[in-house]
C-alpha cells in the first residue's frame, strides 16, 4: 500500500496518533462507524512494533511472533471479517505451545489445556493433583476476570467480590505466590513459571491474573500468518483506507493541543495544525501526557499516579539467517531460553546489563518462505534495561556473542550455519515507537498494573482517549487489538454515535 506523506484536509472527526495494532485497530472500528479519520505515523511505514522487515531474502517480525485465538471464528479472525479484510490474511495453526530449554533437561508443550496439563503432570507425577488445580485456578482466574463489570463503584464492591471471589482474591498476588501457595518442588515453579518473559517480569513480580490469561489464551492454540505479521498490519491499514479513513506516514506529532480542558487537534512537526474534537493517542502514554498535552492540563492526582507507573523492560532482538536444520535439531515455533533453573537469576543477569529472560521464534517453521530454501530465520529475544550504563552501540557486539553462545547449546552448529545476523537494542525501539524507555509492554504487568489499572481509554481532558498496550486489557497482540475496539466503543459513545455493531462471545467488555 502507498500512504501520503501529508494530511488531506485540515479538519477530521478523530485523529489517531500512532499507528501500531492498538492505534489502527481503533481507526479502523472508528472509520467504519462512519467517523472521518486521520491516522498520524511518525515512520515511512504504518505498524509500530508488529510490521515486518525484509533483509536480503529473509523476512523477520521484530516483536509478534504468534497469535492467539487465530482460528475461523475466533475473535481476531471475526473482528477482521468485520472490518471487511478477513480474506487478507492466512493464519496457520502452530503445532507446539513451545519448548522450553533449561540448562540441564528440556519440556516440550503441546497446545490445549488438557494436553498441558498431561505434559506437565507427566513430568512431575507426584505433583499432578497440585498441577491440575494450579491449571484449574488459570482457567478461572481468566474467566472471572473476562467477566467482570467494565466499571465498579465503591456501592456495589462487596457485591461483585462476592461473585468473583477467585479474582478478588489473587487480584495483587504475584505468579510466584501462587506457586508458593500450591507447589514445594523448586523444579516444579520453575517449569510452570518459565514463560514469564511474555510479560516481560519474573514470577517475583508479575501478576498471577495477567499470567492466567496468558495461560488460558494460549492454551486455545497459537497461529501465524503468511507472509508475517506485516500482513495483519496491511490488513488493518486497508481497513481503515476502505471505510473512507487516512493514514499519513512520517508525520510526527509534536503537540495535542488542548483548549478549556478539551482537545482541539494536534500539531505536526513541520508546524501545520490539524483540527479534530477527538484525538486517540496511540503513543506511550507518558509521553502522551507529558510531551503531547503537558501536565499543566492534568489533574494533579492524575499526574502523580501516572509519575509512579512503571514502564515494563524493553529487549535485544537477534535476528538470524541460518542454513543449519532446526526442524531437525526438534525446533518448535518457539522456544524459550533460561539460562538458569531460577527465575530471578535471569531477571537479576537483565538488571545487570546481561542476556535474560530470553525465547526464540522459529517462524519458517510455519512459513519456508521467509527465507530462502533450506534457510530458517530464528528470532532471539532477550529482555534488557534501556540504561545498562554504557551505550548499546558499544555493549551489543559481546552481548550478542553472549545470546548467541547460549543458543549454541539448543542448535549446535548454529554460530558456524549464520548467513545473516543483526541485532536491534533497546535504543532502536525506542526510536522506533517512541516507546518509554523502548518498553515492549506498555507498562510492567505488576498486579497493580493489570487490567483496568493501567492508564484509562478516557483521558481527564475532554476528547482525548487511549489506545494500545499502555491502557486496557493490556499487554499482548491480541490485547492490543481488542484495546483498538474499546476504544473505539468509548468515542463514538462519547460523540453520541451509534456504536460498533460488532459482537464475538470472546471479546472482552470494554472498560
Amino acid at each position: 500500500m502507498r500512504f501520503d506523506s501529508e494530511p488531506r484536509e485540515e479538519s477530521y472527526d478523530v485523529v489517531v496518533v500512532g499507528s501500531g495494532l492498538g492505534g489502527l485497530s481503533a481507526a479502523a472500528f472508528l472509520a467504519h462507524s462512519g467517523q472521518r479519520v486521520l491516522v498520524l505515523e511518525q515512520a515511512d511505514r504504518p505498524g509500530g512494533y508488529a510490521r515486518g522487515f525484509r533483509r536480503g531474502a529473509y523476512s523477520f517480525d521484530p516483536a509478534v511472533h504468534i497469535f492467539p485465538d487465530a482460528q475461523p471464528g475466533g475473535l481476531p479472525a471475526a473482528m477482521l471479517e468485520y472490518l471487511g479484510v478477513g480474506n487478507m490474511i492466512d493464519f496457520r495453526p502452530v503445532d507446539v505451545l513451545y519448548r522450553a530449554d533449561f540448562p540441564q533437561s528440556s519440556i516440550r508443550v503441546p497446545v490445549g489445556m488438557e494436553a498441558i496439563v498431561d505434559a506437565h503432570c507427566r513430568a512431575f507425577p507426584a505433583e499432578a493433583k497440585a498441577i491440575e488445580r494450579f491449571f484449574a485456578l488459570c482457567r478461572q482466574l481468566h474467566h472471572e476476570a473476562h467477566t467482570l463489570p467494565p466499571v465498579l463503584g465503591l456501592s456495589r464492591l462487596d457485591e461483585v467480590a462476592g461473585k468473583y471471589p477467585v479474582l478478588f482474591r489473587y487480584l495483587r498476588a504475584t505468579i510466584a505466590d501462587v506457586l508458593d501457595e500450591y507447589f514445594h518442588d523448586p523444579r516444579v515453579k520453575q517449569v510452570l513459571g518459565v514463560t514469564w518473559p511474555y510479560l516481560g517480569s519474573p514470577p517475583s513480580r508479575a501478576s498471577m491474573v495477567t499470567f492466567s490469561a496468558l495461560q488460558s489464551v494460549f492454551a486455545g492454540g497459537l497461529w501465524f500468518p503468511l507472509g508475517g505479521f506485516q500482513a495483519l498490519v496491511d490488513a488493518l491499514a486497508s481497513a481503515v483506507s476502505k471505510a473512507g479513513g487516512e493514514i499519513a506516514v512520517e508525520s510526527c506529532v509534536t503537540g495535542i493541543r488542548v483548549a478549556d480542558g478539551r482537545v482541539s487537534g494536534v500539531t505536526l512537526q513541520s508546524g501545520r495544525e490539524i483540527a479534530a474534537p477527538v484525538v486517540v493517542s496511540n503513543a506511550a502514554a507518558r509521553t502522551t501526557f507529558e510531551s503531547l498535552v503537558g501536565f499543566e492540563h492534568l489533574p494533579s492526582g492524575f499526574v502523580k499516579r501516572l509519575q509512579r507507573m512503571l514502564p515494563s523492560l524493553s529487549a535485544v532482538v537477534v535476528f538470524v539467517g541460518t542454513s543449519l536444520d532446526l526442524a531437525a535439531l526438534g525446533a518448535t515455533h518457539e522456544i524459550l531460553r533460561p539460562l538458569h533453573y531460577d527465575h530471578q537469576r535471569s531477571y537479576d543477569d537483565v538488571m545487570q546489563g546481561l542476556p535474560g529472560g530470553m525465547w526464540g521464534s522459529v517462524s519458517t517453521l510455519s512459513d519456508p518462505g521467509l527465507a530462502p530454501a533450506g534457510h530458517h530465520t530464528l528470532t532471539i529475544t532477550s529482555l534488557a534495561k534501556e540504561d545498562i550504563g554504557q551505550p548499546w552501540s558499544e555493549a551489543i557486539g559481546s552481548f550478542t556473542d553472549r545470546v548467541l553462545a547460549a543458543w549454541e547449546t539448543t542448535f549446535p552448529g548454529l554460530a558456524d550455519s549464520i548467513s545473516f545476523l543483526e541485532s536491534s537494542t533497546p535504543e532502536a525501539l525506542k526510536r522506533h515507537a517512541r516507546n518509554t524507555g523502548g518498553a515492549i509492554y506498555g507498562w510492567e504487568n505488576i498486579p497493580r498494573q493489570t487490567g483496568g489499572l493501567r492508564s484509562p481509554h478516557a483521558c481527564p481532558v475532554q476528547g482525548l482517549f487511549l489506545s494500545g498496550h499502555w491502557t486496557a486489557p493490556g499487554s499482548g497482540s491480541i490485547r492490543t487489538l481488542v484495546s483498538g475496539l474499546h476504544t473505539a466503543q468509548i468515542v463514538l459513545a462519547a460523540r453520541g454515535a451509534e456504536p460498533v455493531a460488532f459482537t464475538h462471545p470472546a471479546s472482552p467488555p470494554a472498560l
